[in-house]
């Protein structure tokens, strides 16, 4: 009997240790799968766009595996920074206010805002014209802050979870404009032909998008940034650039 036990001590001890080793090799990672093409939710229900790709890339790089976890934009900083997630890619740009709350990978890709309206309002409506307009953005993104320094107090910014659901918004006339990264707002205009909707004109931001990882964690940001030169020299980062946006990547990016 005390044989048995010791055995089944053991066995368990043994099935522990993998457990733990199994855990220590995963990475935990939050996105917000509404944001195509980086990330989004595909058919088969699986997670798929540029950021994936290239998330799962670097994990492998850095011997990982990805378990990848969908939540809302607005709250991935929140639980990154309550140990929810090793680390968030989400299409998210380094500011100066999120860097406060947790530390950021180099640069991965560069963006600016979009300013898309009905097809009829083209060249109709200019930067200052958005004033007294009514503005749909992506809660908590720097569409949202823009739209705010936009508008005046005649005009309202109308927060949606997605960008998706602010563009539907735009096309039944709740909106008059969406503020929004411009490769996303490309391309659901090309996916949706349908819509009568157009990018009025851009708003050169020069935003940096980031892989966050909680505040502290000097460790893997240094290795998420070796992982990301090592892509890049090898030319992977460009394939999966390619794949995605059907340009070259740009030089100093990653």
């Amino acid at each position: 009997m005390k044989r048995t036990l010791v055995l089944l001590l053991v066995v368990g001890a043994i099935l522990l240790g993998c457990s733990s080793q199994q855990s220590a090799n995963t990475l935990v990672v939050g996105t917000a799968a509404d944001f195509p093409p980086f990330e989004f939710i595909d058919e088969n229900g699986n997670f798929a766009g540029f950021d994936i790709e290239l998330m799962n890339a670097i994990a492998e790089k850095i011997g990982y595996e990805v378990k990848w976890e969908n939540a809302d934009f607005a709250g991935l900083v929140a639980s990154l920074q309550t140990g929810k997630y090793d680390a968030v890619i989400s299409g998210m740009t380094i500011t100066a206010s999120r860097q406060e709350e947790v530390d950021f990978s180099r640069p991965y890709f560069r963006s600016d805002q979009a300013v898309v309206v009905q097809e009829s309002n083209v060249g109709m409506l200019s930067r200052e014209d958005l004033a007294d307009k009514r503005i749909g953005v992506q809660l908590g993104t720097t569409g949202e802050l823009l739209a705010r320094e936009l508008v005046s107090d005649k005009g309202t910014v109308y927060t949606y979870d997605s960008p998706d659901q602010a563009f539907l918004d735009l096309n039944t006339g709740r909106l008059d404009a969406v503020v929004n990264d411009l490769p996303v707002s490309g391309y659901f205009l090309v996916r949706n032909p349908n819509l009568p909707l157009k990018v009025a004109f851009t708003i050169e931001t020069e935003e940096h998008y980031g892989i966050a990882v909680k505040k502290g964690n000097t460790e893997l940001v240094e290795k998420i940034d070796n992982a990301l030169i090592q892509l890049k020299e090898e030319g992977k980062y460009a394939e999966i650039y390619q794949k995605w946006f059907e340009a070259e990547p740009p030089a100093d990016i990653p």
